[in-house]
């Protein structure tokens, strides 16, 4: 399935035109991934892309069998000499001195160096982040079908929620127990792979925005906070969950702690409503958190699609002149899929993060994911 909308490929001939892009050239390979390639064609990874002013896409490939079951372009290249001289494919599709060819901004140095040697006159677009921003913005609404696969990502993710309360009501295993026994039984129930690799701490480590190793052997079920942090992939498409846990008898700060952070959570939920600019979404959760005389380190929420942090993003709205220059506001609409994960975190005491996946469908706020607190 090639995920972009006619509507959107048109947006982006637009840009392109208006911008007087010639070709667009994108590169995903182990090294820099880019998620636009399997956006623009659905082409899984590996491969050069090809987009002229006019719409046309070109696919070159590392691996044409994998291609010629999942890309949708114009042109699937299997010459073998022009996937292995990309440069030189693109001076063929140019077809004119100083082209000019719009790269995106996580491209590697050595592809432009290459084009410039074989294409002596050529012209780089000198703003890369309009045309990063230009693929955020496309992202950032889903087509039903995307929206279908978000939920199937969710379902999976939700099934595993049972399985860790188990594990956390034995009382007996590691985080990397549990890590493990959540990756296994998400792909008993049809996910290809995890989101990103799961996050589980216990109250040691559970302060820490994103803990380092992801798991470790200490005890899970230490009395005190803990969370997990995981997510579900298929067909490309990603869930996002974090479920809070605590352990024991609490301290006061703990209980604190916790009730801020579901406090936050419920306020921002409440606030999700269309036409309402992201931002206050995020200043309903900041506000319920700096009253409890603490502070978010993360934004509120980010997007949800191919990857796990596209677009939009849920942040507060800067302050900084030099920021708000270069800041707009982005109001909610059809489409839109997004976390909404608060976190309240303490150094020697632990930590707490909601997190569910929310869609905007047919109007409607939809909470797909059934992440809640688990108390032992």
């Amino acid at each position: 399935m090639r995920p972009i909308t006619q509507d959107k490929m048109d947006k982006l001939t637009i840009f392109m035109k208006n911008n007087n892009i010639d070709l667009i050239y994108i590169a995903d390979w182990e090294s820099a991934r880019d998620v636009n390639m399997r956006y623009l064609t659905g082409h899984i990874m590996d491969a050069n892309l090809i987009i002229t002013s006019g719409g046309e896409t070109m696919l070159l490939p590392w691996d044409v069998d994998l291609a010629e079951d999942h890309a949708q372009v114009d042109t699937l290249v299997t010459d073998k000499d022009s996937r292995h001289n990309p440069a030189d494919y693109v001076k063929e599709v140019a077809k004119k001195d100083n082209p000019v060819i719009g790269v995106n901004l996580g491209i590697p140095y050595r592809y432009i160096l290459e084009i410039k040697r074989k294409i002596p006159g050529v012209k780089f677009f000198e703003e890369p982040h309009k045309l990063a921003d230009t693929f955020r913005n496309l992202r950032a609404t889903k087509s039903p079908q995307e929206l279908e696969k978000l939920i199937e990502a969710g379902k999976i993710g939700n099934k595993a929620i049972n399985d860790i309360r188990k594990f956390a009501e034995e009382k007996d295993g590691t985080e990397n127990d549990l890590s493990f026994l959540v990756m296994k039984k998400m792909r008993e129930y049809g996910a290809e792979e995890n989101s990103f690799p799961s996050l589980v701490a216990n109250v040691t480590r559970s302060h820490m925005i994103h803990c380092h190793p992801s798991a470790g052997n200490s005890k899970y079920s230490e009395n005190g906070l803990a969370l997990i942090d995981y997510g579900a992939r298929i067909d490309g498409y990603v869930c996002d969950i974090t479920i809070p846990l605590s352990f024991g008898k609490l301290t006061a700060e703990q209980e604190k702690i916790k009730k801020t952070c579901f406090k936050a959570y419920e306020e921002a939920i409440a606030a999700i409503e269309v036409g309402v600019p992201l931002w206050k979404i995020s200043q309903a959760a900041v506000d319920v958190i700096e009253a409890a005389g603490y502070h978010m380190p993360h934004g509120l929420g980010h997007g949800l699609g191919l990857t796990v942090h596209d677009s939009p993003g849920i942040r507060q709205k800067p302050t900084e002149p030099e920021r708000l220059e270069v800041w707009s506001e982005v109001l909610i609409e059809e489409g839109m899929v997004f976390t909404i994960e608060p976190g309240v975190y303490v150094k020697g005491l632990g930590g707490q993060r909601l997190e569910n996946d929310v869609m905007i469908r047919n109007g409607k706020v939809e909470v797909y994911t059934n992440s809640e607190p688990i108390e032992i």
